[in-house]
């Protein structure tokens, strides 16, 4: 889908489910759920930081880091934004590949399950990478490109919208290029409870994960 139809896409699911976490694309709630406490307890502490959510939706994902941290949400889908500035974060809508804030401006970068949705994600990674502090962290969580499970539902689902999945070792390679070191995964594997941790994903992971996040450090010249 085009961008503009994205944007129809989640203003229309926001119109219709407010401020749930339906109005985002996890497959159910306890899914949703499940997945941020696990990406956010793996994140780290997270205090006294700027943090920028970006592709936030109704901030659901980022709301748990509000209380203790300056969040600001970015989107393109208005009436998403809606209920992320409801839940505390500082909202714009954005271009992902060209976003107004300045280099270096945040100390934790998120992007939650947006550049499936991104052709261009290259552009997109440079552009975090730019906003991201030297030594903050960028956390990015996406589809698993060599998922077994995800390979056998393209069989029986017509379903293309989320045709952009990604292999880990081709985000660990764009992140070194665009400067993280210290570079970490962790798999995910709905409808399983249980996560796995490593610096490189492993056969495992690969194979039947659904889902992994990827954070690194960007290098301190």
């Amino acid at each position: 889908m085009s961008n503009s139809n994205w944007k129809q896409y989640f203003d229309k699911k926001a119109e219709t489910h407010g401020a749930s976490v339906k109005s985002s694309d996890y497959f159910n709630e306890e899914s949703f759920f499940m997945q941020r406490d696990n990406t956010l307890n793996w994140l780290g502490p997270c205090k006294d930081k700027v943090v920028l959510d970006a592709g936030c939706g109704v901030g659901a994902f980022s709301e748990p880091l509000v209380k203790n941290n300056t969040v600001y949400g970015v989107d393109f889908s208005e009436k998403s934004l809606q209920f992320a500035a409801g839940r505390g974060l500082i909202t714009a809508t954005d271009d992902l590949t060209a976003l107004h804030f300045d280099n270096s401006k945040f100390d934790v970068v998120l992007c939650i399950g947006v550049i499936q949705l991104i052709p261009q994600y290259k552009s997109v990674l440079k552009e975090l990478a730019r906003v991201t502090k030297p030594g903050g962290t960028l956390l990015i969580q996406t589809l698993n490109k060599g998922s077994i499970q995800r390979k056998l539902l393209r069989l029986f689902e017509k379903d293309t919208k989320f045709d952009q999945m990604y292999a880990m070792d081709e985000l660990k390679q764009v992140y070194q290029e665009y400067g993280f070191e210290q570079i970490e995964f962790l798999s995910i594997y709905h409808p399983f409870k249980f996560v796995t941790k490593s610096n490189g994903g492993g056969l495992f992971a690969n194979m039947f994960s659904t889902s992994f996040a990827i954070k690194g450090r960007k290098k301190i010249d």
